[in-house]
Order: C-alpha cells, then structure tokens, then sequence
C-alpha cells in the first residue's frame, strides 16, 4: 500500500527515496539511504531490517541483484515484501511480492526504480517512471516529489494518502541532506487532505534551506535561516541583473 520512486542522481552523485502511502509514519519504516552507498525501500508488509542488511551488503559492493538473493534466502516471508534497491554506481533492480495487495508492481529503469503495491492500477507506477524520466533536467529533489505527485495524480491508492517522505543523502555525508515526513495528513484524507499534498507544501518551504543546514550555518551561528533566505535572495537578483 505504497508507491515510491528510488534513484540515484548521475550528475551529484545524491540517492534518495520519495514515497506515500495510506498507513501512518511510513517515512519511519521503509526508507533506507546511506551517502555513498544505496538507496532502498522496503515495503509492502515491510521489513526494515532488510534495509539496514542491504545497506550494510551494498557497502561491501555486492549488486543489488545479490542483495535480494540474500535477503531473500533469510527471510521465509520475502514473497510478502517489497524492495526496490538503487547503489551508489547506479545499479538498480527490484522485487515485487506475489502475495503483494492489487496493484503491486515496478518498473527498473537507469538508476531509479519505480514502484508500488496496493494501487489503483499499473497506471500509477508508469506514471511515476515516466515523470522521473521527463524531468531529467530539474534538480533532484524535485524531480523526486514530481514523480511520487505524478503517481498521486494517476490514481496512488485509491482510498487515500496518510503519509509521505523524501529522504536525500550525498557522499561522504553521515547526515541526509534532505530528510522530510509528513507522518499523519492534516487534516487525514477522509476529512480532504493529502500527505502527498502536504510534503510538496513542506518541500517547497524548506527546499532554499538545505545548503543552510548542511553546513552553512553550522559556521554562521550569527545568521538566521530568514537572514541566509534574504542573502540568496540577495544574489540571485543582483545575478539576474547582471546578466545579458
């Protein structure tokens, strides 16, 4: 009951997952990503221990073929679960459960993976691979939340969306870059609301202060995030200015 984008950025190197689903806190349960390393999503009846192992495996270079091999070997209800992995060299591959709630399904692509479970149709997971594909040219983040809207728009699950996240890390960085969830819509999709909605209005707000708290102010004690927001602002219209 999941639909979610996994990837890898050729250009900055940056892995990350955006996901939405209809239980509650999924950003707490199925993604798991390490700078320099992997990005996985373990879902439909998931396992984080699956994402903890495959990150550790994903360290120690194996695929993410071999990794699935492992995890499934170990695990007698592997056929219940659903994994998308993407590591650091853009290799991706991905298993969907036969025992997986209708739709379940994904679609591998070149360093992303592309799925879900639990959906309003097929429709949902092309949608997501499709719009991933198109937005090649924007920044990675966004086009992470453009393709988890785009599977919203094409049906997501049809009884609603309770959560979302988007989780972003680079290398040789121990935190994430970009780390939101939206652990409970507000209000809940029943009274209106949509998680999906709601982590695009929190993205969009907190999208200009990720170079803040990646490192700028951990040096700048003195400047406010509205402070670093003015000064960007700053630049950027002396930048426009200056151009032909």
């Amino acid at each position: 009951m999941t639909f979610t984008i996994v990837a890898r950025c050729p250009q900055t190197q940056l892995l990350g997952v955006c996901l939405a689903t209809s239980p509650l806190g999924v950003a707490s349960r199925c993604p798991h990503v390490r700078g320099g390393v992997a990005a996985i999503s373990s879902q439909c009846h998931s396992d984080w221990r699956h994402g903890l192992v495959g990150l550790e495996l994903a360290a120690k270079s194996w695929s993410p073929e071999e990794i699935l091999g492992a995890l499934k070997q170990k695990d007698p209800f592997f056929d219940y679960r659903q994994i998308g992995i993407v590591t650091a060299d853009g290799r991706a591959a991905a298993h969907s459960p036969s025992k997986g709630k209708v739709y379940t399904g994904h679609l591998v692509g070149e360093g992303f993976v592309a799925m879900g479970n639990g959906l309003a149709g097929s429709q949902v997971v092309d949608a997501i691979h499709d719009t991933f594909i198109a937005n090649a040219t924007v920044p990675f983040f966004e086009r992470l939340v453009r393709a988890i809207e785009a599977g919203a728009a094409a049906g997501g699950e049809l009884i609603g969306h309770k959560s979302a996240g988007l989780i972003v890390c680079a290398p040789e960085v121990e935190r994430p870059l970009i780390d939101l969830r939206i652990d409970m819509a507000n209000p809940l999709p029943e009274e209106g609301r949509d998680a999906v909605r709601d982590l695009r209005r929190v993205f969009d707000a907190y999208q200009p202060l990720v170079p803040y708290y990646a490192d700028y102010w951990l040096d700048h004690p003195d400047v406010s995030h509205a402070q670093y927001l003015d000064m960007t602002a700053s630049r950027g219209a002396e930048a426009a200015a200056g151009s032909p």
